[in-house]
């Protein structure tokens, strides 16, 4: 079989859909399977698309984030290639109460052969905007990898041995609100100095990136990399004491779920893409406002034992998540099914090919 993927940023970029680009495209192609990546910025070009599409001639393509690669998804559509359209969050989230996004990622997702969602919160709200998207839409929970490794981060990013680390990796935009804890640990240093914050994120908003650098400048307890290469993100993550998401929206994170399995304890905004990862106090700490993160973070700076146990149970829960749902068979069986039918579709409209020599 062979399967195109178009994804709205760069292959190589430290980015949720990216990463799962890759990882996806490598267990595809372990199957036996060939594997083409659609990126940026040839994804937003529709000529572009079906040119890619005319010479590799995929049998089903997955478009990751309906809106961003609306353009590439009807370019595939009108090849007649079947379309899987994978909602990875604010799409999900926000997108379809937007009213400058709503129309054309609708019309994306009505288009689409199939959608995959994350968890059955998501298909149950698609299913009540819309029963159509609702009986094509398939929960296949996001993957994840997170290659051991044994890399000093902190003392690459100049980190005195007594230092208490918060941890974020995020891209610099806005639904991520990676700036947001930064005052709110400015207030933890003056019970305990030894606080440090570490940010690790490519600069995708101008004026969020102009923010860091001013921080970085001023505080020297703050410490900022656009980029960890994704073989060292476990020594980074480990070199934390705490990994923090503030996230307005989210679908199923990689940079949270990457923390799980490092073991980190986990200090998380109160929102519905968190909530399935973790459950609180048992996986993670949770905070809703400014005074329950100052109230969590203390908890987690004044309590080892804590730390410990939250991290230890959110290994185990991803651990097992990951040994209950093959993420790359759920979607090999999904572009089976559509290829089938699109065989299936193909013949009643022509008729039967004719068994007569030519």
């Amino acid at each position: 079989m062979k399967i195109l993927i178009c994804i709205p940023f760069e292959r190589s970029a430290p980015k949720g859909n990216s990463v799962a680009a890759r990882r996806l495209a490598a267990g595809f192609e372990q199957k036996r399977n060939a594997v083409a990546i659609l990126d940026y910025p040839a994804v937003a070009d529709a000529a572009a698309v079906a040119a890619v599409v005319r010479e590799f001639r995929p049998d089903v393509a997955l478009v990751m984030h309906a809106w961003r690669c609306a353009a590439a998804l009807r370019a595939i559509k009108c090849a007649d290639v079947p379309v899987v359209a994978s909602l990875r969050g604010t799409d999900a989230n926000e997108m379809l109460d937007d009213p400058a996004t709503r129309d054309e990622l609708a019309a994306a997702l009505s288009a689409s052969d199939a959608i995959v969602v994350f968890h059955e919160r998501f298909k149950e709200r698609l299913a009540a905007m819309d029963a159509q998207w609702g009986a094509k839409t398939l929960v296949i929970a996001n993957g994840v990898e997170l290659p051991r490794s044994n890399m000093d981060y902190r003392q690459r990013l100049a980190i005195p041995a007594p230092a208490f680390v918060f941890a974020t990796v995020a891209g610099l935009r806005e639904v991520k609100r990676p700036l947001w804890p930064v005052p709110l640990l400015a207030q933890l240093r003056e019970r305990h100095p030894a606080v440090f914050w570490v940010h690790v994120g490519p600069p995708i908003e101008a004026d969020l990136a102009r923010q860091m650098q001013a921080l970085v400048a001023q505080h020297p307890w703050i410490r900022h990399v656009d980029g960890v290469p994704h073989e060292e993100m476990d020594s980074f993550l480990r070199a934390a004491d705490v990994a923090v998401a503030a996230s307005r929206s989210e679908g199923m994170p990689h940079a949270v779920r990457e923390a799980m399995l490092a073991e980190r304890a986990l200090l998380l905004s109160d929102i519905e893409g968190h909530r399935v990862e973790a459950e609180p106090e048992r996986e993670a700490l949770f905070f809703g406002n400014e005074a329950e993160f100052l109230q969590q973070a203390t908890r987690l700076i004044e309590t080892p034992a804590l730390r410990e146990r939250l991290g230890d149970a959110a290994r185990r829960r991803v651990t097992a998540d990951l040994q209950r749902h093959d993420e790359i068979a759920a979607y090999l069986v999904l572009f089976r099914s559509l290829v089938e039918r699109e065989g299936t579709q193909r013949t009643s409209r022509t008729g039967p090919a004719s068994n007569e020599a030519g």
